[in-house]
């Protein structure tokens, strides 16, 4: 395995356990029925918060790309549902915004889980510049003021103060948002690097 890829497994490991200690606040999308869909078609409008879990709202928001507008679904489960290892939301054509401000601590990391299957992208974090790339590895390294942003392997890294994130696409599969507030994002770089050292020492 490449190094990156090897950095992005034990990031997500790392913040996997820390969710599971209570530590982290999560979306995952277990909790919502598979099949439920949002978007226009379905009597959603744009700004409309449609879940909240363990302190993180999600709303839906349009998708942009060029000249074009899109605002047409988000299901449960969907398409993608064999790609990953839990239930994702599908977007198609629609982008969702995931709002920290009622987490109780300030979060300072976020990650991601997501397959892409074709298409162009919107990124943005704390309503700054609506990035559009294809794919998600063209995102900036700067993503936004004070935020810093790294994909690899399936999974978006942002690291600073991050208030809110929004993506969106014409073909995504997403899962596992997990906020971590400042303590957690150290531990998790310094558990990332013991676990590289060990990994090294024993090549």
């Amino acid at each position: 395995m490449k190094r990156g890829g090897t950095i992005a497994c034990l990031t997500m490991l790392t913040v996997w356990v820390v969710a599971a200690k209570g530590l982290a606040a999560t979306v995952d999308f277990e909790s919502v029925k598979p099949g439920t869909t949002f978007g226009q078609a379905f009597g959603n409008t744009t700004g409309q918060t449609l879940l909240t879990q363990e302190g993180i709202a999600m709303s839906v928001e349009e998708f942009f790309l060029g000249t074009f507008v899109g605002f047409i679904k988000a299901e449960v489960g969907g398409r993608y549902d064999d790609y990953f290892p839990t239930t994702p939301l599908e977007l198609d054509n629609i982008g969702v915004r995931f709002d920290f401000a009622d987490i109780s601590y300030d979060v300072m990391l976020v990650t991601l889980e997501y397959q892409e299957f074709g298409g162009g992208n919107n990124f943005a974090v704390n309503d700054q510049t609506l990035h559009q790339v294809s794919p998600l590895s063209d995102l900036p390294t700067d993503v936004a003021p004070g935020v810093t942003a790294s994909v690899d392997a399936g999974l978006v890294t942002l690291e600073g103060n991050i208030d809110s994130f929004q993506i969106g696409e014409q073909e995504l599969g997403i899962d596992n948002i997990v906020a971590v507030p400042e303590p957690m994002s150290i531990l998790l770089v310094g558990l990332g690097g013991v676990a590289l050292l060990r990994r090294r020492h024993k090549a």
